[in-house]
């Protein structure tokens, strides 16, 4: 052997190179060793691998089923879908309404804008009203002392007015008891007009029944008249002439008259109601009923052939009295007629 010494470049050679292999040897335990772990994995991917395949099989047996279950499904999915349809048609008649009332809430919106612009500008009016009632009201306040002045002096006209009203009211109580006795006054004057329009009514029928008496009396010598005018007519009656003369033309009398009964006249009521010695005012009430018996004596009067032709004028001027308010001269006239009338009565 040569006792050279070894050069350091290949001690240092050698030594990576025990080095490398050491460390290759190191990777090569470690590849090793995931070997290892791989197989491991591998074999327990296998058992998995297995308990896929049975798990598969058990899935595909019961996807089986589900198909058979997906075929049912998709029958009622059909009836679904056509009930869907039915649905969409429903739905879309649905938003052609809410469209329709779409437009009319837009319809309604602008109709809100308009008016919530009007409540605008009356709310501008009211806040000017209400300024302009503040003025007002300031200037009431202002004249509140003189309404109270006022008040005052009316209290004082009131008190005179309640007074005066007072003193109105014992006149009043006073022309009352005064009215009470003339109406007892006029009830007695009623009874004894009715007792007399009582007695006029008897007078009258008593009349009515002499007239039918007078009557009957008339008919009666009309008709012994008529009896004693047939003897004579007899008597001068010609003998009827011979055959061969032509017979003489007689004499026509005429006929007799009717014998007319006269006409008695109505008689007159007469006004026989006593005046009371404290006469009321005369109304225009008792004006027009005095009025209207002397009219009503006068058209009889009248009717009956009498010449009540100046009573005329009279019950004119009567009449012009009581439009013209003047009822005391009314009845005087109208008095006056029925007294005319009654005297004429009388004196028939």
């Amino acid at each position: 052997m040569s006792t050279e010494p070894t050069p350091p470049f290949l001690v240092d050679a050698v030594r990576a190179s025990a080095s490398k292999m050491q460390g290759m040897k190191a990777a090569l335990d470690a590849r090793a060793k995931e070997l290892d772990a791989v197989k491991a994995q591998l074999e327990s991917e296998r058992q998995d691998l297995e308990k896929r395949a049975a798990r598969l099989e058990a899935e595909r047996q019961a996807i089986e089923g589900e198909r058979q279950e997906v075929r049912g499904a998709r029958a009622s999915v059909d009836q679904d879908l056509a009930t869907i349809r039915a649905d969409r048609e429903n739905l879309s008649a649905e938003q052609t309404r809410f469209q329709d009332a779409a437009s009319d809430l837009a319809a309604r919106e602008k109709a809100l804008t308009q008016a919530e612009s009007n409540v605008e500008r009356l709310d501008r009016e009211m806040i000017g009203r209400m300024r302009e009632a503040e003025a007002k009201f300031l200037a009431i306040v202002n004249r509140e002392e003189e309404l109270v002045k006022l008040q005052r002096d009316w209290l004082v006209a009131f008190e005179t007015r309640e007074q005066e009203l007072r003193t109105i009211t014992e006149q009043m109580h006073d022309r009352q008891e005064e009215s009470v006795e003339l109406h007892h006054s006029l009830a007695r004057l009623e009874s004894v007009f009715k007792d007399e329009t009582d007695r006029l009514a008897a007078e009258r029928q008593e009349l009515a029944a002499k007239e039918e008496s007078l009557i009957e009396a008339q008919r009666y010598l009309a008709s012994v008249i008529e009896a004693a005018d047939v003897g004579p007519r007899e008597a001068e009656r010609p003998s009827p002439p011979p055959a061969d003369e032509p017979p003489a033309p007689t004499e026509s009398h005429p006929p007799p008259m009717p014998i007319v009964a006269p006409r008695v006249p109505e008689p007159v009521e007469a006004e026989s109601t006593p005046e009371p010695e404290d006469r009321p005012a005369v109304t225009r009430a008792e004006a027009m009923d005095r009025l209207t018996r002397a009219i009503e004596a006068w058209k009889r009067a009248r009717d009956s052939g009498r010449n009540v032709g100046e009573m005329r004028n009279t019950l004119k001027l009567a009449k012009d009295a009581v439009q013209a308010g003047k009822y005391e001269s009314a009845i005087r006239l109208a008095t006056e007629v029925l007294d005319d009338l009654q005297a004429a009565v009388i004196a028939r």
